[in-house]
């Protein structure tokens, strides 16, 4: 397999099962990628790389016994760094974590590893998947410029994908944090319907925002991996139980929902163009575009931020603040301001989001599906120290992605080629929540359409 361009989750399984690559060698080469350049990227959290040997070498007993194989056979993955894994450290981007090991291994990981996948390495983070890098490790880098930022949280996830390291990686989203790292370092981010991953054993952010899934190299290898792990869990009682379901067979007939302040909203023109021209393809596709409004969006900032911060209180009650000063200054901020929130404030966003779930309703009744930037700008300079700001202008730069997790709704951010500057653009797609094979069809569609993106260098740059 070549090593520059490692074969994605597709190709890498069907090599395997036809056994012109034994799983040793897919695992052996992916660790070999992540030891030879993780100086340069910083994606390794926690090695598993003996263990992941060990299950590869079984894998490989099993291919000789002609043994049924699942969807990822082999398949090298990496973890984000608050998927539990048993008997391993969870640290979720921190340093107050340092001395956690996990007593089980999160279902999300579990279901991957019943298909056949072998993780290989816990993948770096932000700081419990806030803003402020994790300070137990060099700050991973984007592999198209190594002076712009990667993004969060999921950073080392979408630059191990990019940079060729890994076929695909796990992530988590509460507000932006697949789709973001996918968009800024070119690679599909695919975040399903809320509830159709289980994450039971992921240390949460937000629990209600939280949604699990994969950073891989196409809409397909996306697709592949979230089927692996979404399903039913009785230890998690937000998991969906209703299927996946097929996947729509083109776009024909699709409505396509556009707003034209998509493209003006202080959105970069290079991101205009590409949203545009994925519009022009769709319709192309035989779908049908119809421009929409999409209801309460500049109203629904203050109370999901409210019901986010109280989240995020929630989520740390037994470390905060007793531990205060091991905390980033940033993710302190973060907890700080919601002392701020009150009762009153918290049952004012879970009224507004209930009218906001039904607002949606009543527009993918309108739609299928939507095309909007996913965010308003490509990758920014890294910024001179580690905490960056979690607050609200933050929420704003975000807005095409935290509607989506206030609802629930699946969404894709799918490359669309370099700007001029040699930074990935990106084009996000959504669909009503349960529906996530409209949005994988949508985006599919959009992905072939899109002009090629060029790997990035493994030599820094800048």
């Amino acid at each position: 397999m070549p090593d520059r361009h490692p074969a994605n989750v597709i190709r890498t399984s069907a090599a395997i099962a036809a056994g012109e690559i034994a799983p040793s060698e897919a695992g052996g080469a992916a660790i070999d990628r992540l030891t030879a350049y993780d100086d340069t990227f910083h994606v390794v959290a926690h090695p598993l790389y003996e263990a992941a040997m060990d299950q590869a070498r079984a894998a490989d007993d099993a291919v000789a016994r002609g043994d049924a194989l699942g969807p990822l056979h082999g398949v090298p993955i990496g973890a984000k760094d608050l998927y539990d894994i048993a008997g391993q450290p969870t640290r979720a981007g921190s340093t107050i974590l340092s001395g956690s090991v996990a007593e089980t291994t999160a279902t999300a990981v579990t279901n991957l590893e019943a298909a056949g996948a072998i993780v290989v390495a816990k993948i770096t983070m932000t700081e419990f998947a806030g803003s402020a890098h994790n300070l137990a490790h060099p700050r991973p880098v984007n592999p198209y410029d190594h002076t712009r930022s990667p993004a969060g949280s999921s950073s080392g996830s979408g630059v191990a994908v990019a940079a060729g390291l890994l076929p695909a990686a796990l992530g988590s989203d509460t507000v932006a944090s697949i789709r973001l790292p996918a968009a800024w370092n070119g690679c599909v981010g695919f975040k399903p319907s809320y509830g159709r991953v289980s994450r039971r054993g992921v240390f949460p952010l937000a629990a209600t925002y939280d949604h699990c899934g994969p950073l891989t190299r196409s809409v397909a290898d996306a697709e592949l991996v979230a089927r692996a792990m979404a399903g039913a869990d009785p230890l998690d009682v937000t998991a969906r139980s209703d299927p996946f379901g097929d996947r729509l067979d083109g776009v024909a007939g699709v409505r396509i929902g556009w707003e034209e302040a998509f493209a003006t909203d202080n959105v970069h023109p290079e991101i205009a163009a590409a949203c545009r021209a994925a519009i022009d393809a769709l319709a192309g596709a035989g779908a049908e575009v119809v421009n929409v409004t999409v209801p309460l969006r500049v109203e629904a900032a203050e109370p999901y931020y409210a019901l986010l911060r109280a989240e995020i209180a929630a989520a740390h009650h037994g470390l905060w603040p007793a531990r205060r000063d091991e905390y980033t200054a940033s993710f302190a901020g973060i907890l700080e301001a919601a002392g701020e929130v009150s009762r009153d404030d918290v049952v004012h966003a879970h009224e507004f989001r209930i009218g906001f779930g039904h607002a949606m309703e009543g527009l993918f009744d309108e739609v299928d599906a939507l095309v909007t930037p996913t965010i308003p700008v490509n990758a920014v300079p890294l910024f001179p120290d580690d905490d960056v700001p979690f607050d609200d202008g933050a929420i704003g730069l975000l807005t095409f992605t935290w509607l989506w997790n206030f609802c629930g709704a699946p969404a894709v951010s799918v490359p669309w080629g370099l700007d001029a500057e040699g930074l990935p653009n990106s084009v996000q797609l959504i669909a009503a929540p349960g529906a996530d094979p409209t949005a994988l069809a949508v985006a599919a569609s959009v992905e072939a359409a899109a002009p090629d993106l060029p790997p990035p260098s493994r030599r820094p740059r800048g």
